[in-house]
């Protein structure tokens, strides 16, 4: 917009208005082409502040000083500029509800898990709103991480495994002498290529709970996030979990992913539909199920320990971050959204576990979704947030179970002495990343990341964990669905009175 020229009053002589004309062009040669341009973005304040044209030459130069004079200010300008890039106030993101309990009348839902017979997937697959990822993007960068949802009103953070599966079942496992258990993250297929990936896997665990030995079938699936792709939408979870699972005639508890999360518009509630399928107040039918069996879970919340005979297992939340690294506490960061809630409640849950640790009556296995250690700047922060929460319990976990990255990957760390391991399995059908190394089914680390001396195994497949734990020992087993890695492709075995981690031979599973 230009500046609109004030006209000179017709008393004013002609040599007056060209000597002013003469004046005011001298002022913006000086002052150069930059300032002449702010006053020129600001032609109201000043139109409102040039004098009218003077009867004399000395008041005409006095007169295109003052031009000069508001045509100056630069502050003016650099102060808007800064105004301008200053984001809106955050704004107050409203929190998932947690299903309702039913009616004191309504006699409680006895719990359900498979199928009598398969129930293949028929129309469309669901493509999970990927077309939303662009708005997604933008959201992110404006918004950041999520606030977490407080556990449900009442309930225990520890949740027990009899109380899921019963007494009797857990005194079966007890005199077997055996704890089993499937775990893995990254599963939901939303794409008609993805779908077969996440069968293969389901349909191998599925097969584990059939053909197990006598007391060593897998009691349940430990999920670790990322359950649902690509924004945790509830049309989703039929197509992407209930209907993959329909055979699984076992428990499934989860960790909630950043996919499980992740919203692209403010009138969005996050996790949400996680919580209606994994956390109601009692197991019911499941509304998502649509026509099939598996009962809802009754978790406390996406942060809780599922303790159970040899084992106690700790889940976080870790949040949205898609590229980034996860996030389970403020960080120092006042204005955070993210509350130390999870990182206060995971030191109160080392130090509570810590004398039954301390005498063999229990392991401990951490379960976050994103990668809690890789050796790279990538999941740095994490990791130090978890280093400073065991440093403060006086106690580590026996091992770190995550997801995110879409492969099987086994980390090992020296922690004064002691054989550290961080498992990544996210590779329970989702995708592969094409644009990551290669594996191969006769090295367990390829030469293209061999420099990184705390990469133990690498697989770059479909597959899951099998996790097996005794009073003594606990042992976790990486079963591919590729039939070049096979069963059992990697195997560690950790001795819970000394620590000691073992590497076991390819194909042999131990315990």
């Amino acid at each position: 917009m230009k500046k609109k020229e004030v006209k000179a009053p017709k008393k004013v002589k002609a040599s007056a208005a060209k000597k002013q004309k003469k004046a005011k062009a001298q002022v913006a040669a000086a002052v150069g082409k930059k300032k002449a341009s702010a006053a020129k973005q600001n032609p109201a304040k000043a139109d409102k502040k040039e004098p009218k044209p003077a009867k004399s030459d000395k008041k005409i130069v006095k007169a295109a000083k003052d031009v000069k004079k508001v045509a100056k200010p630069a502050k003016s300008k650099k102060k808007k500029v800064q105004q301008a890039t200053v984001p809106a106030p955050e704004r107050e993101h409203t929190l998932p509800v947690y299903p309702k309990a039913p009616a004191d009348n309504i006699a409680p839902q006895p719990r359900q898990y498979a199928e009598k017979k398969f129930v293949p997937l028929t129309g469309p697959t669901d493509a999970g709103n990927a077309i939303d990822y662009t708005a997604y993007n933008t959201f992110s960068k404006q918004h950041g991480v999520l606030p977490v949802p407080a556990p449900r009103p009442g309930a225990s953070m520890i949740m027990k495994l009899e109380d899921v599966l019963g007494q009797a079942a857990v005194e079966k496992i007890t005199q077997s002498g055996t704890l089993v258990f499937h775990s893995v993250g990254d599963t939901g297929a939303d794409k008609p290529s993805r779908v077969g990936d996440e069968a293969d896997v389901a349909a191998m665990m599925a097969k584990d709970l059939n053909n197990a030995a006598t007391g060593k079938t897998p009691a349940f699936f430990f999920h670790l996030g990322d359950v649902v792709y690509e924004f945790g939408q509830a049309g989703s979870y039929y197509a992407q979990f209930y209907e993959p699972y329909c055979m699984y005639n076992a428990p499934i508890f989860a960790i909630p992913g950043n996919h499980d999360g992740m919203i692209w518009e403010d009138d969005m509630i996050t996790l949400q539909a996680f919580l209606n399928n994994f956390c109601a107040a009692v197991p019911g039918p499941a509304a998502n199920a649509s026509s099939l069996s598996r009962t809802t879970m009754n978790q406390p919340g996406v942060y809780f320990t599922l303790q159970a005979p040899y084992v106690s297992i700790i889940g976080l939340y870790s949040n949205v971050s898609d590229k980034g690294y996860g996030v389970i506490s403020s960080m120092g960061d006042a204005t955070s959204p993210v509350t130390d809630a999870q990182k206060d409640y995971l030191v109160s849950e080392l130090k509570r576990l810590a004398p039954d640790r301390k005498n063999n009556k229990t392991a401990i296995i951490l379960a976050v979704h994103h990668q809690a250690y890789t050796n790279t700047a990538e999941t740095a922060p994490l990791t130090k947030v978890l280093d400073a929460a065991f440093a403060e319990a006086g106690i580590w976990p026996d091992v770190v179970l995550s997801g995110h990255a879409h492969n099987y990957s086994r980390y090992v760390r020296n922690i004064a002495g002691k054989q550290m391991p961080y498992i990544v399995a996210g590779c329970g059908g989702y995708n592969i990343d094409r644009y990551s190394p290669a594996s191969n089914p006769d090295k367990t680390i390829p030469a293209t990341l061999a420099s990184n001396a705390d990469l133990k195994c690498y697989v770059k497949s479909f597959g899951y964990l099998k996790v097996k734990v005794t009073a003594d020992k606990l042992a976790i087993v990486f079963n591919c669905t590729e039939k070049a890695y096979g069963d059992a492709f990697d195997s560690i075995v950790i001795d819970l009175k000394s620590s000691a981690l073992t590497e076991c031979p390819k194909g042999e599973e131990p315990l």
